[in-house]
């Protein structure tokens, strides 16, 4: 079969193509929109490029799978969203005082806009938007058949069919899945059963996107701030208190965990959508100083670095750790195994995966590197190849799933932008010479990462012996927070020197313990905890990546480099020769390797 995975009207919209159980292409709409996230729209340009990349049109597509299931819409999640609402309406508060007209104003317009959404999914009106933006793409042909995918489902196909485990635990954690927030599946074979469902509203996602929000970054693009920011309170950890305060807000009793959603959806939002007033007045009850923070506010990085924000981000990722390390333990001893996936967006949570690391028995954490919505698309393609029979259990070991440029194609395009360019004998060599030097080098080859991590074709390199490599990274080249952490490229058959627990660390999902005696080499690219997030470099899947490495460790003797994503604050990932242009052009840069040819300022 020929599957066409889609993910759309939500976060991150993606598309994929599946052929007789192989993933071969794959792409998220940002990369094409080039608009951070392409929130709420079709991914009809991701769709397109999958084709493309294939030699197809849609008309040889057998079926379109799409990760959501639309027949729960609107009744049973009508049902499930007012029967909690319901069960925690006393818990709300109605609001009293000067501000009362105004949270009431808030709280009828949060209600509001849940009962629009509810309608946006049912399914005719659904197949209708897929269809139209289908047609939007250029095709006229008849459409293929549209097969709905219950949303946790997909990922937890996309984590457990893509890992090198023949059994495991397969934990998908999400903002929310039609009326499921957290699913626990086990996987054996070619088999994937159900074990438990969290339902909505007690989502972890929802519980990491109001804290996000509160410190005034983006919620759903932006909890990587915030997971940085909390390794920063790792010194201070046996001291605060927020664990055990956060548990009024997210509990557990072991085998299940609740979010209390009148502090992130139930309830007045006067500050932002993400989280309630109630919130706010849980925070500043323990510390009248913790007010939540504005965007402006959040770009003042002195502001965010006061000890207590700090500890509070601190407080909140471990929260999280402690509630997931719970759920897997629970799940452990029913169904005993070594090995754990993840997927969903709580899962691009890198140190919470390497937390599971620490728990009895687990010896290896894969995490989906396209763990977003994006990535469900791929889960949802495969439950529909499954059905027909396809063979999907394949590990991943390329995650090069995207558009490719060949010189020619580049070529063309350094000509038309007028900018000098060289074609150097060796373009590994003409890299490691500037890197070795101290240069910042763009990084443009083969065909484009699968998910949110540069993975050495869309990346930016930096020689990690220089003592400010970090910072300059920060302040000249990215134009973001200085406390943001970077992570190494290691060349395969280093990593066990370098890191514990790297040896199938190659997507840069888990953050990992750095070695005791190499926390001084890759001071430049470790978190202030200690813990790096490591992708190791294979020949057999990137040849010129690795000889890259190989050729700076023979110069240099360090046999890793600082690898960041190819854009700049704000954007995404570089898809296009053009775009790694303008990104060049636009930030601190010192050079741009960018197929075989040399682009220097």
């Amino acid at each position: 079969m020929i599957v066409l995975g889609i993910f759309a009207f939500g976060m991150n919209p993606g598309a994929c193509l599946l052929r007789d159980g192989e993933l071969v292409a794959f792409g998220e709409e940002e990369r094409f929109t080039r608009l951070k996230g392409s929130h709420g729209v079709f991914p009809g340009r991701a769709a397109v490029s999958c084709l493309v990349q294939a030699g197809i049109n849609l008309g040889d597509v057998d079926r379109i799978a799409f990760a959501w299931d639309a027949s729960k819409y609107p009744y049973r999640m009508l049902g499930t969203i007012g029967r909690q609402f319901l069960k925690y309406r006393g818990k709300v508060g109605a609001p009293s005082g000067a501000k009362s007209q105004r949270r009431g104003k808030a709280k009828n317009a949060n209600a509001l806009s849940v009962l629009l959404n509810l309608l946006k999914f049912t399914p005719r009106r659904l197949l209708e938007e897929i269809r139209l933006a289908l047609r939007a793409t250029g095709y006229r042909g008849e459409l293929p058949p549209i097969e709905f995918v219950p949303h946790h489902l997909s990922h937890a196909y996309s984590a457990y069919y893509t890992s090198p485990f023949d059994e495991a635990l397969v934990l998908t954690l999400d903002g929310s899945g039609e009326d499921t927030c957290t699913q626990i599946t086990h996987g054996e074979g070619d088999d994937l059963r159900g074990l438990s469902t969290t339902p909505i509203p007690h989502s972890l996602g929802w519980y990491y996107a109001a804290f996000t929000a509160y410190m005034g970054f983006l919620p759903y693009r932006h909890e990587g701030k915030l997971m940085a920011l909390a390794g920063l309170g790792h010194a201070r950890a046996a001291d605060n208190p927020w664990p055990e305060r956060l548990r009024n807000l997210l509990s557990t009793d072991g085998d299940s965990y609740t979010v209390d959603p009148t502090f992130t959806r139930f309830g007045s939002h006067s500050h932002a959508e993400r989280f309630t007033d109630k919130l706010v007045e849980f925070i500043t009850g323990y510390d009248s100083s913790l007010r939540p923070l504005g965007p402006m506010h959040a770009a003042d990085h002195g502001r965010l670095l006061q000890p207590a924000y700090v500890d509070l981000a601190w407080g909140v990722q471990r929260r999280l750790e402690e509630v997931v390390g719970d759920l897997a333990r629970s799940a452990l001893r029913e169904h005993p195994t070594p090995n754990i996936c993840l997927a969903g967006g709580v899962a691009l949570n890198c140190k919470m995966n390497g937390s599971l690391l620490g728990l009895n028995g687990v010896e290896r954490v894969f995490a989906f590197p396209a763990s977003n919505d994006a990535g469900s698309s791929i889960g949802a393609a495969m439950v529909v190849a499954h059905r027909g029979g396809d063979r999907i259990k394949r590990a991943l070991t390329n995650a090069h799933l995207g558009p490719e440029f060949s010189d020619g194609a580049v070529r063309d395009v350094l000509r038309f932008s007028k900018v000098p360019f060289s074609e150097p004998p060796d373009i590994v060599e003409a890299t490691v010479t500037r890197l070795a030097r101290g240069e910042a080098v763009g990084w443009f080859q083969g065909r484009m990462e699968l998910g949110p991590r540069a993975l050495g074709a869309r990346s930016i390199l930096a020689d990690p012996r220089r003592t400010d490599a970090s910072e300059r990274l920060n302040r000249e080249v990215k134009a973001r927070e200085i406390w943001r952490p970077f992570c190494p490229s290691i060349l395969s058959g280093h990593e066990d020197e370098l890191v514990g627990g790297a040896t199938n660390a190659d997507f840069m999902t888990v953050a990992l313990p750095v070695r005791e005696q190499s926390l001084a080499a890759m001071e430049q690219c470790r978190h202030a905890d200690g813990t790096t997030r490591p992708q190791v470099v294979r020949e057999e899947v990137h040849p010129r990546y690795h000889a890259l490495l190989r050729r700076f460790e023979g110069e240099t003797g360090t046999p890793f480099l600082i690898n960041t994503s190819f854009n700049v604050s704000g954007e995404p990932i570089v898809c296009t020769p053009a775009e790694a242009l303008r990104s060049f052009y636009s930030c601190g840069l010192d050079a741009l390797a960018i197929g075989s040819f040399l682009v220097e300022k």
